[in-house]
């Protein structure tokens, strides 16, 4: 099975050895605003985890970064160390974002649209989205363009889907319902197929019981809020939750009828889990929930400690 360091190996050297300068470079972003730069950007602040995950993939040095709760996106590992922290991607540091000379922002258009105004100030400024699969292909195309490598975004693209395809000829053909669910102070939302974690979890071949929302209007809203009499109904065979806000998920004698539970399948998740629309995050997202479903069938892939499942808590 090829790794995460294979795939992007490979797309680097997918590319050719003696490239022109692609710059200048125009493109359309997620609020439909034409941005051109004029030559490679050098200092780029990245307030989608998404963003710093491509730059990562492409060895670009990545300058500053938004935090979830205060968290820097681990599962990046080291090349995280010395990123400017900028903020929660909800609310960014315009002041020090102001005075830090940058070249360009990439931002998430539902967050940080609202900021275009400043930032353009002081910044070239792209958003994109990456709630389902298609989004992240084409929106991780555009930032390839935009960072002057958009044969490398393609080629980390094609991996992506390869190894999709590569996942899912190797799990068992006995089904197995999985569940992933989004806990927030005590209020458990379940993810629809609309959504992507839920999107990759589905073309591994795993069955989600929440199914898929035809009427949803935009993927992210395709979820549904979970009570306990909803779970026992589900019954899923694993259930993989992110926590938000950390701590534990409020006990409740429900989970111990759940299947999931007499599995040992009840997991906490990284925070790729959440944005996994880059490249490395998709990546380990597929590979290690193909493991945490099917460990008898899958190895437990390479990543940083800090970002790997582990056996939910429950507060009791």
């Amino acid at each position: 099975m090829r790794s995460l360091l294979f795939a992007v190996l490979f797309a680097m050297a997918a590319g050719p050895a003696l490239a022109e300068d692609p710059f200048p470079v125009t493109v359309t972003d997620g609020r439909g605003a034409n941005v051109t730069l004029e030559k490679s950007p050098k200092k780029v602040a990245a307030l989608w985890a998404a963003a710093a995950d491509m730059m990562v993939a492409l060895e670009r040095p990545v300058y500053g970064v938004t935090t979830y709760e205060g968290a820097m996106p681990v599962y990046l590992g080291d090349a995280m160390e010395g990123a400017v922290d900028f903020g929660d991607i909800t609310a960014p540091n315009l002041e020090l974002m102001a005075v830090s000379d940058l070249d360009l922002t990439i931002g998430m258009t539902r967050y940080n649209a609202p900021y275009a105004d400043d930032i353009e100030k002081f910044s070239k400024f792209v958003t994109y989205e990456g709630f389902n699969i298609e989004q992240s292909l084409q929106s991780m195309v555009a930032l390839g363009k935009v960072l002057g490598a958009e044969e490398e975004a393609e080629a980390l693209n094609k991996s992506f889907l390869e190894g999709i395809e590569e996942l899912a000829s190797q799990t068992p053909a006995e089904p197995r319902s999985v569940l992933f669910v989004w806990s927030y102070q005590n209020t458990l939302y379940g993810y629809q197929e609309n959504v992507l974690t839920a999107e990759l979890i589905a073309r591994l071949g795993a069955v989600n019981p929440l199914g898929r929302n035809e009427e949803a209007e935009t993927p992210d809203n395709a979820f549904v809020v979970l009570e306990a009499e909803d779970l026992l109904k589900l019954n899923p065979d694993v259930m993989m939750f992110f926590v938000s806000h950390g701590g534990a998920v409020p006990y409740n004698p429900v989970f111990e009828r759940l299947d999931a539970f007499k599995n040992n399948q009840i997991y906490s998740v990284g925070y790729q889990y959440t944005q996994p629309a880059g490249p490395i995050a998709r990546d380990l997202v597929l590979r290690e929930a193909a493991y945490l479903i099917w460990p008898e069938t899958f190895a437990k892939p390479d990543m940083p400690e800090g970002a790997r499942a582990v056996p939910l808590e429950f507060a009791r």
